[in-house]
Protein backbone atom coordinates (compact mmCIF):
# COMPACT_ATOMS: atom_id res chain seq x y z
CA UNK A 1 0.00 0.00 0.00
CA UNK A 2 1.26 3.51 -0.42
CA UNK A 3 1.23 4.36 3.35
CA UNK A 4 4.05 5.79 4.66
CA UNK A 5 5.52 6.85 8.18
CA UNK A 6 6.19 10.42 9.27
CA UNK A 7 9.12 10.91 11.58
CA UNK A 8 6.80 10.62 14.72
CA UNK A 9 4.79 7.70 13.33
CA UNK A 10 8.11 5.86 12.91
CA UNK A 11 9.79 6.47 16.42
CA UNK A 12 6.60 5.76 18.10
CA UNK A 13 6.42 2.06 16.09
CA UNK A 14 10.25 1.42 16.89
CA UNK A 15 9.50 2.57 20.14
CA UNK A 16 6.98 0.59 20.63
CA UNK A 17 4.65 3.07 22.11
CA UNK A 18 1.99 1.97 19.74
CA UNK A 19 1.33 -1.72 19.06
CA UNK A 20 2.71 -3.37 15.67
CA UNK A 21 -0.63 -3.58 14.24
CA UNK A 22 -0.29 -2.36 10.84
CA UNK A 23 0.39 -6.27 9.67
CA UNK A 24 -3.13 -6.84 10.95
CA UNK A 25 -4.56 -3.26 9.30
CA UNK A 26 -2.25 -4.21 5.81
CA UNK A 27 -4.77 -7.45 5.40
CA UNK A 28 -7.78 -4.83 6.00
CA UNK A 29 -6.50 -2.75 3.48
CA UNK A 30 -6.38 -5.67 1.08
CA UNK A 31 -10.09 -6.23 1.71
CA UNK A 32 -10.90 -2.06 1.12
CA UNK A 33 -9.06 -2.71 -1.90
CA UNK A 34 -10.90 -5.68 -3.43
CA UNK A 35 -13.87 -3.73 -2.16
CA UNK A 36 -13.39 -0.76 -4.18
CA UNK A 37 -12.27 -2.36 -7.59
CA UNK A 38 -15.34 -5.02 -7.39
CA UNK A 39 -18.10 -2.11 -6.78
CA UNK A 40 -16.23 -0.27 -9.19
CA UNK A 41 -15.30 2.91 -7.29
CA UNK A 42 -11.70 3.05 -8.81
CA UNK A 43 -13.33 3.04 -12.53
CA UNK A 44 -16.15 5.51 -11.48
CA UNK A 45 -14.06 8.01 -10.08
CA UNK A 46 -11.58 7.61 -13.61
CA UNK A 47 -14.70 9.19 -15.34
CA UNK A 48 -14.65 11.92 -12.90
CA UNK A 49 -14.14 12.64 -9.19
CA UNK A 50 -17.02 12.39 -6.97
CA UNK A 51 -18.11 12.97 -3.70
CA UNK A 52 -18.50 10.24 -1.29
CA UNK A 53 -23.19 10.49 -1.87
CA UNK A 54 -22.51 11.17 -5.78
CA UNK A 55 -20.58 7.89 -6.13
CA UNK A 56 -22.74 5.91 -3.86
CA UNK A 57 -26.16 6.88 -5.81
CA UNK A 58 -24.19 6.22 -9.07
CA UNK A 59 -23.35 2.47 -7.96
CA UNK A 60 -26.09 1.82 -5.53
CA UNK A 61 -24.34 1.34 -2.78
CA UNK A 62 -25.00 2.19 0.87
CA UNK A 63 -23.65 6.68 1.31
CA UNK A 64 -23.04 5.81 5.03
CA UNK A 65 -21.04 2.59 4.47
CA UNK A 66 -19.06 3.83 0.75
CA UNK A 67 -18.07 7.34 2.51
CA UNK A 68 -15.87 4.92 5.26
CA UNK A 69 -14.50 3.06 2.82
CA UNK A 70 -13.85 5.88 0.84
CA UNK A 71 -12.30 7.40 3.63
CA UNK A 72 -10.26 4.53 3.82
CA UNK A 73 -8.62 4.42 0.66
CA UNK A 74 -8.00 7.80 0.74
CA UNK A 75 -6.00 7.09 4.01
CA UNK A 76 -3.98 4.26 2.32
CA UNK A 77 -3.03 6.40 -0.27
CA UNK A 78 -5.03 5.32 -3.64
CA UNK A 79 -7.58 8.34 -3.23
CA UNK A 80 -7.23 12.04 -2.99
CA UNK A 81 -9.80 14.29 -1.37
CA UNK A 82 -10.03 17.97 -2.95
CA UNK A 83 -13.12 20.21 -2.10
CA UNK A 84 -14.70 17.13 -0.76
CA UNK A 85 -14.37 15.18 -4.19
CA UNK A 86 -12.46 11.82 -4.49
CA UNK A 87 -9.78 11.92 -7.42
CA UNK A 88 -7.41 8.56 -8.08
CA UNK A 89 -4.09 8.81 -7.08
CA UNK A 90 -1.63 7.42 -9.74
CA UNK A 91 -0.78 4.03 -8.01
CA UNK A 92 -4.77 3.68 -8.05
CA UNK A 93 -5.29 5.03 -11.96
CA UNK A 94 -2.26 2.50 -13.10
CA UNK A 95 -3.17 -0.49 -11.19
CA UNK A 96 -7.01 -0.86 -10.30
CA UNK A 97 -8.90 0.97 -13.35
CA UNK A 98 -9.96 -1.91 -15.87
CA UNK A 99 -8.51 0.00 -18.54
CA UNK A 100 -5.52 0.12 -17.72
CA UNK A 101 -3.02 -2.02 -19.47
CA UNK A 102 -1.67 -2.52 -16.70
CA UNK A 103 -4.93 -3.87 -14.62
CA UNK A 104 -4.66 -5.53 -11.56
CA UNK A 105 -8.42 -6.04 -10.94
CA UNK A 106 -8.40 -9.46 -12.77
CA UNK A 107 -6.29 -10.60 -10.61
CA UNK A 108 -7.40 -9.38 -7.11
CA UNK A 109 -9.48 -13.21 -6.97
CA UNK A 110 -5.39 -14.90 -6.94
CA UNK A 111 -4.31 -12.23 -4.34
CA UNK A 112 -7.24 -12.59 -1.53
CA UNK A 113 -7.19 -16.53 -2.04
CA UNK A 114 -3.67 -16.03 -1.62
CA UNK A 115 -3.60 -14.38 1.00
CA UNK A 116 -6.70 -15.40 3.14
CA UNK A 117 -7.08 -19.29 2.21
CA UNK A 118 -3.27 -20.56 1.54
CA UNK A 119 -1.33 -18.56 4.37
CA UNK A 120 -3.14 -19.38 6.88
CA UNK A 121 -0.98 -23.07 6.12
CA UNK A 122 2.01 -21.63 6.76
CA UNK A 123 2.15 -22.99 10.10
CA UNK A 124 1.59 -26.43 8.47
CA UNK A 125 4.28 -26.01 5.99
CA UNK A 126 6.96 -24.43 8.58
CA UNK A 127 6.47 -27.71 10.18
CA UNK A 128 6.56 -30.13 7.30
CA UNK A 129 8.85 -27.49 5.03
CA UNK A 130 6.91 -28.46 2.00
CA UNK A 131 3.16 -26.88 0.49
CA UNK A 132 -0.26 -28.19 2.18
CA UNK A 133 -1.67 -27.77 -1.14
CA UNK A 134 0.81 -27.96 -4.15
CA UNK A 135 0.05 -24.83 -5.87
CA UNK A 136 0.08 -25.50 -9.71
CA UNK A 137 -2.05 -28.53 -9.13
CA UNK A 138 -4.42 -26.25 -7.19
CA UNK A 139 -4.68 -24.02 -10.31
CA UNK A 140 -5.14 -26.49 -12.85
CA UNK A 141 -8.14 -28.25 -10.97
CA UNK A 142 -9.63 -24.35 -10.31
CA UNK A 143 -10.19 -22.55 -13.84
CA UNK A 144 -11.19 -19.22 -11.68
CA UNK A 145 -8.51 -19.11 -9.56
CA UNK A 146 -5.72 -20.12 -12.37
CA UNK A 147 -7.19 -16.82 -14.67
CA UNK A 148 -6.92 -14.83 -11.91
CA UNK A 149 -3.04 -15.69 -11.29
CA UNK A 150 -2.74 -15.43 -15.14
CA UNK A 151 -4.35 -12.10 -15.27
CA UNK A 152 -2.37 -10.81 -12.02
CA UNK A 153 1.18 -12.05 -13.52
CA UNK A 154 0.32 -11.34 -16.81
CA UNK A 155 -0.23 -7.95 -15.58
CA UNK A 156 3.06 -7.16 -14.33
CA UNK A 157 4.48 -8.96 -17.04
CA UNK A 158 3.17 -6.21 -19.35
CA UNK A 159 5.40 -3.69 -17.31
CA UNK A 160 8.95 -5.73 -17.99
CA UNK A 161 8.45 -7.43 -21.25
CA UNK A 162 9.79 -4.17 -22.87
CA UNK A 163 13.00 -4.09 -21.17
CA UNK A 164 13.65 -7.59 -20.42
CA UNK A 165 13.26 -8.15 -24.31
CA UNK A 166 16.20 -5.67 -24.83
CA UNK A 167 18.08 -7.31 -22.34
CA UNK A 168 18.22 -10.57 -23.94
CA UNK A 169 20.64 -11.49 -26.77
CA UNK A 170 19.36 -12.77 -29.99
CA UNK A 171 21.85 -14.54 -32.56
CA UNK A 172 21.08 -13.70 -36.15
CA UNK A 173 20.70 -17.07 -37.28
CA UNK A 174 18.32 -17.27 -34.29
CA UNK A 175 14.71 -18.93 -35.23
CA UNK A 176 12.73 -20.73 -32.13
CA UNK A 177 12.11 -19.73 -28.51
CA UNK A 178 10.44 -21.96 -26.05
CA UNK A 179 8.76 -20.42 -23.05
CA UNK A 180 8.83 -22.67 -20.25
CA UNK A 181 5.69 -22.70 -18.44
CA UNK A 182 5.06 -19.03 -19.98
CA UNK A 183 1.49 -19.05 -19.70
CA UNK A 184 0.05 -15.64 -20.59
CA UNK A 185 3.01 -15.62 -23.34
CA UNK A 186 3.59 -12.06 -22.62
CA UNK A 187 7.47 -11.97 -22.68
CA UNK A 188 7.47 -14.29 -25.89
CA UNK A 189 5.37 -11.87 -27.39
CA UNK A 190 7.41 -9.10 -26.43
CA UNK A 191 10.88 -10.75 -27.97
CA UNK A 192 8.41 -11.66 -31.55
CA UNK A 193 7.47 -8.24 -31.83
CA UNK A 194 11.66 -7.10 -31.43
CA UNK A 195 12.68 -9.94 -33.77
CA UNK A 196 10.09 -10.98 -36.80
CA UNK A 197 12.20 -14.25 -37.73
CA UNK A 198 11.39 -15.96 -34.39
CA UNK A 199 9.11 -18.20 -34.04
CA UNK A 200 7.80 -19.48 -29.86
CA UNK A 201 6.46 -22.09 -27.88
CA UNK A 202 4.41 -21.40 -24.82
CA UNK A 203 4.94 -24.61 -22.64
CA UNK A 204 2.67 -25.03 -19.87
CA UNK A 205 -0.52 -27.01 -18.13
CA UNK A 206 -4.14 -26.35 -20.17
CA UNK A 207 -5.31 -24.03 -17.73
CA UNK A 208 -2.61 -21.97 -17.94
CA UNK A 209 -2.57 -22.03 -22.03
CA UNK A 210 -6.18 -20.32 -21.63
CA UNK A 211 -4.84 -17.18 -20.92
CA UNK A 212 -1.88 -17.10 -23.88
CA UNK A 213 -2.65 -14.43 -26.34
CA UNK A 214 -2.73 -15.10 -30.00
CA UNK A 215 0.07 -14.54 -32.53
CA UNK A 216 0.49 -16.06 -35.80
CA UNK A 217 4.18 -17.07 -34.36
CA UNK A 218 2.84 -18.43 -31.43
CA UNK A 219 1.93 -21.43 -30.56
CA UNK A 220 1.48 -23.79 -27.29
CA UNK A 221 1.98 -27.25 -25.77
CA UNK A 222 -0.02 -28.84 -23.59
CA UNK A 223 2.01 -30.26 -20.28
CA UNK A 224 3.81 -30.36 -17.33
CA UNK A 225 7.33 -28.87 -17.54
CA UNK A 226 8.44 -31.12 -14.68
CA UNK A 227 7.81 -34.10 -16.68
CA UNK A 228 6.33 -33.42 -20.03
CA UNK A 229 8.14 -33.73 -23.77
CA UNK A 230 9.78 -30.30 -24.07
CA UNK A 231 10.34 -30.82 -27.83
CA UNK A 232 13.84 -29.94 -29.28
CA UNK A 233 15.58 -27.52 -31.81
CA UNK A 234 15.39 -24.64 -29.84
CA UNK A 235 17.72 -21.05 -30.13
CA UNK A 236 16.24 -19.75 -26.81
CA UNK A 237 14.86 -21.07 -23.50
CA UNK A 238 12.46 -18.51 -21.27
CA UNK A 239 12.33 -19.56 -17.74
CA UNK A 240 10.54 -16.57 -15.91
CA UNK A 241 9.30 -16.65 -12.36
CA UNK A 242 9.62 -20.83 -12.76
CA UNK A 243 13.01 -21.63 -10.39
CA UNK A 244 11.34 -20.02 -7.45
CA UNK A 245 8.52 -22.41 -7.42
CA UNK A 246 11.04 -25.74 -7.34
CA UNK A 247 12.97 -27.61 -5.02
CA UNK A 248 16.40 -28.29 -5.10
CA UNK A 249 16.28 -31.45 -7.34
CA UNK A 250 13.40 -30.53 -9.77
CA UNK A 251 14.74 -27.17 -10.51
CA UNK A 252 18.33 -29.16 -11.32
CA UNK A 253 16.25 -31.85 -13.37
CA UNK A 254 14.31 -29.34 -15.25
CA UNK A 255 17.60 -27.36 -16.34
CA UNK A 256 19.43 -30.44 -17.22
CA UNK A 257 15.60 -30.88 -19.68
CA UNK A 258 16.42 -27.90 -20.74
CA UNK A 259 19.75 -28.00 -21.94
CA UNK A 260 18.61 -31.46 -23.84
CA UNK A 261 15.79 -29.38 -25.94
CA UNK A 262 17.91 -26.36 -26.90
CA UNK A 263 20.52 -26.40 -30.35
CA UNK A 264 24.89 -26.29 -29.30
CA UNK A 265 25.52 -22.62 -28.57
CA UNK A 266 21.65 -22.25 -26.88
CA UNK A 267 20.84 -19.56 -24.40
CA UNK A 268 18.65 -20.13 -21.28
CA UNK A 269 17.14 -16.82 -19.75
CA UNK A 270 15.95 -17.03 -16.22
CA UNK A 271 14.12 -14.38 -14.87
CA UNK A 272 13.44 -14.33 -10.98
CA UNK A 273 14.25 -12.62 -7.92
CA UNK A 274 17.65 -13.13 -6.29
CA UNK A 275 18.25 -13.02 -3.19
CA UNK A 276 21.31 -11.73 -3.08
CA UNK A 277 20.95 -8.76 -5.36
CA UNK A 278 21.98 -5.21 -3.08
CA UNK A 279 17.98 -4.48 -1.55
CA UNK A 280 17.97 -0.48 -1.36
CA UNK A 281 16.59 -0.63 2.13
CA UNK A 282 15.32 -2.69 4.75
CA UNK A 283 11.16 -2.44 3.37
CA UNK A 284 13.04 -4.07 -0.12
CA UNK A 285 14.69 -7.06 1.84
CA UNK A 286 11.20 -7.40 4.01
CA UNK A 287 9.38 -7.89 1.09
CA UNK A 288 12.04 -10.49 -0.33
CA UNK A 289 11.93 -12.58 2.74
CA UNK A 290 7.99 -12.46 2.60
CA UNK A 291 8.22 -13.59 -1.13
CA UNK A 292 10.74 -16.56 0.15
CA UNK A 293 8.10 -17.76 2.53
CA UNK A 294 5.39 -17.40 -0.32
CA UNK A 295 6.64 -19.14 -2.58
CA UNK A 296 7.64 -22.16 0.80
CA UNK A 297 3.90 -21.65 1.22
CA UNK A 298 2.22 -21.91 -2.26
CA UNK A 299 5.18 -24.20 -4.03
CA UNK A 300 7.28 -25.82 -1.64
CA UNK A 301 10.39 -23.46 -3.76
CA UNK A 302 12.42 -20.60 -2.44
CA UNK A 303 14.15 -17.01 -3.61
CA UNK A 304 17.62 -18.36 -4.57
CA UNK A 305 20.50 -16.19 -5.34
CA UNK A 306 22.53 -15.01 -8.54
CA UNK A 307 25.59 -17.88 -7.53
CA UNK A 308 22.82 -20.60 -6.11
CA UNK A 309 21.19 -20.03 -9.87
CA UNK A 310 24.39 -20.01 -11.70
CA UNK A 311 25.51 -23.73 -10.37
CA UNK A 312 22.33 -25.25 -11.10
CA UNK A 313 23.01 -24.05 -14.88
CA UNK A 314 26.27 -24.55 -15.20
CA UNK A 315 26.00 -28.40 -13.71
CA UNK A 316 23.61 -28.45 -16.26
CA UNK A 317 25.85 -27.95 -19.19
CA UNK A 318 25.69 -23.81 -19.31
CA UNK A 319 28.77 -21.77 -19.13
CA UNK A 320 29.20 -18.17 -18.63
CA UNK A 321 26.37 -17.30 -16.77
CA UNK A 322 25.49 -13.48 -16.59
CA UNK A 323 23.45 -11.26 -14.46
CA UNK A 324 21.22 -8.48 -15.76
CA UNK A 325 19.15 -6.09 -13.82
CA UNK A 326 17.03 -4.23 -16.65
CA UNK A 327 15.65 -0.59 -15.89
CA UNK A 328 11.86 -0.48 -15.22
CA UNK A 329 12.04 -4.10 -13.96
CA UNK A 330 12.89 -3.93 -10.62
CA UNK A 331 11.09 -7.18 -9.39
CA UNK A 332 12.37 -9.35 -11.75
CA UNK A 333 16.26 -10.17 -12.52
CA UNK A 334 17.63 -12.20 -15.47
CA UNK A 335 20.76 -14.85 -15.73
CA UNK A 336 21.46 -15.47 -18.86
CA UNK A 337 24.07 -18.84 -19.66
CA UNK A 338 24.79 -20.79 -23.19
CA UNK A 339 25.49 -24.03 -24.14
CA UNK A 340 28.63 -24.58 -26.10
CA UNK A 341 28.62 -24.73 -29.53
CA UNK A 342 28.83 -27.73 -29.57
CA UNK A 343 28.78 -30.61 -27.11
CA UNK A 344 31.80 -31.20 -25.09
CA UNK A 345 33.85 -34.47 -25.86
CA UNK A 346 36.09 -36.49 -23.85
CA UNK A 347 39.37 -37.17 -25.14
CA UNK A 348 40.16 -39.96 -26.75
CA UNK A 349 42.19 -43.01 -24.76
CA UNK A 350 45.67 -42.70 -26.10
CA UNK A 351 46.29 -45.93 -28.54
CA UNK A 352 47.28 -48.53 -27.24
CA UNK A 353 51.65 -48.83 -27.50
CA UNK A 354 52.27 -52.14 -30.13
CA UNK A 355 54.13 -55.03 -28.28
CA UNK A 356 57.72 -55.61 -28.92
Amino acid sequence: MPLFYNALEAAAHRLSIVPPMLDYFGVLGLHALVAAARTGVFDALRERPSTGAELAARLDLDARSSDMLLRSLAGLGYLRVRGGRYRLTRASRLWFTTDSPQSLVAGLEFWERTACVIWPRLETAVRDGAPATPFYELLESDPELSRSFQAWTAALAGRQAPAMARAVPVPRGARRVLDVGGGHGRFSLELLRRHPRLHATVLDLPQALRATAAHPRLSVRAGSFLDGDLGEGYDIALMFNVVHGLDDAQAAALLGRVAAALNPGGTVVVGDQFGDSVMPGRASRALLHLLDLNYLVTAGGRVRGFREVSELLRAAGFRAPRHRRPLRSVPTELVLASLPESPVRSPSPPAPRPAS
